[in-house]
């Protein structure tokens, strides 16, 4: 069975120079005082294990970088040391400790334990064979000892490779939820631009195709009012413009988007403009518009966020729109009801009385009408009346935009 090299190169760092030197110089002087111990004095086998257990720490040099011949040298050494040594003696590096760790890091645990264990039976059966008059007790200890010097540095090093595994996949994953999240916010944030875009550009445009046609038709007949509706139609067209900039300023600053933001205080002036293209439009507030206190904010005197104001508004500017489109000179109703917790709106409009300027592929205002009611928690119902007709009615809870 045998390990292969690791996919992954890893370089020689400072830190594994600076402990192949100290390691080089530690383990042949700790063996050399080991041996001043000795009644007799300093032994004469110290130059000769001295040379093996420098070549050792040296070697040490490599166990991050190439652990399979930083292992091979290192018990190559450990042999030759054991092998110089009179019978009675013993000296050991402490490099199997070191390549052990690093070979438990780099490869995987089963082929890992399986090699460091044989070796570490070769290198038992080599000491066996210089201490054979030992008893064979004392042969089993030390091969466990042995076998516990090779193994415990490896399971030490398997698990911090797992560790590091474990919070590499963390942050992998950390990543990619960051990455699901801003990919999100951008596509909300698509859809928020795309529903102003549609909202300014929708009633404008509804507005100018219903002066266009009274254009159309009174131009032969009456030259006059249609110059007045020539220039009701250049307002309306400066007035799109407006709105259209209002749509940039929301890609430009949040600050800018909420300064330009409409909402409740607007929706005179949405009726006022309305009715000047020639439209039969009420406005019903019950109070609500014009009866709060002095130059209080609507939005304020009934806590409604700014992105509730504003959806409130929206709501009725498309509303308006469609009644132009697909209901043509039919009487409009816009109606502002506050009940105990809750804001009720609705907007009504009567049968056509001449045939709808909408060319078709409709729908897109509804769904912005109903994404914007639910991103405020209000709840929005549109349909048809009877005696022929249609109604959008909205319905936001006050509770929760006090609570927000």
């Amino acid at each position: 069975m045998s390990l292969s090299v690791p996919t992954n190169p890893v370089s020689i760092r400072r830190n594994d120079v600076l402990l192949a030197l100290t390691s080089a110089v530690v383990q042949p002087t700790v063996a050399f005082l080991a041996s001043t111990s000795v009644p007799a004095g300093p032994r004469p086998w110290f130059a000769a294990t001295a040379i093996p257990l420098a070549a050792e720490g040296l070697a040490l040099v490599l166990w991050r970088s190439r652990p399979l011949l930083c292992q091979a040298l290192v018990w190559s050494a450990e042999v030759a040391t054991a092998l110089l040594l009179p019978a009675g003696y013993v000296a050991s590096g402490y490099g199997q400790l070191v390549v052990s760790f690093g070979m438990g890091m780099r490869f995987p645990l089963r082929r890992t334990a399986a090699v460091l264990t044989a070796l570490s039976l070769a290198y038992s059966a080599i000491d066996i064979w210089r201490r054979s008059p030992e008893p064979w007790q004392l042969h089993m200890v030390n091969a466990l000892v042995t076998l516990a010097i090779y193994l415990v540095p490896m399971l030490g090093g398997a698990a911090l490779a797992s560790s590091r595994r474990y919070e590499h996949s963390r942050q992998e994953l950390l990543r990619r939820e960051h990455g699901r999240q801003l990919e999100v916010a951008l596509i909300q944030e698509r859809r928020r631009l795309a529903g102003e875009l549609h909202d300014v550009a929708a009633h404008h445009l509804a507005g100018i195709v219903v002066q266009a046609a009274a254009l159309e038709r009174l131009i032969d007949r009456d030259p006059q009012t249609a110059r007045d509706a020539a220039q009701q139609l250049r307002r309306q067209a400066k007035e799109t413009l407006s709105g259209l900039r209002s749509v940039v300023g929301l890609l430009r600053s949040d600050k800018e988007a909420e300064e330009s933001s409409p909402g409740l205080r607007d929706l005179p002036e949405l009726v006022a403009s309305t009715r000047e293209l020639g439209v039969d439009i009420e406005l019903l507030d019950g109070g609500i518009l014009s009866g709060g206190a002095d130059e209080a904010d609507v939005g304020d005197a009934l806590f409604l966020s700014p992105l509730a104001d504003t959806a409130v508004f929206r709501v009725v500017q498309q509303a308006i729109s469609n009644a132009l489109q697909h209901a043509p000179g039919s009487p409009i109703t816009v109606e502002l009801r506050r009940a105990e917790d809750s804001l009720e709106l609705s907007v009504l409009n009567g049968p056509a009385r001449r045939p709808s300027t909408d060319p078709g592929g409709g729908g897109t205002g509804l769904a912005v009408m109903r994404e914007r009611t639910d991103a405020v928690g209000g709840s929005l119902h549109a349909g048809p009346v009877e005696g022929g007709g249609w109604r959008v009615r909205l319905v936001l809870p006050l509770a929760q935009e006090e609570d927000a």
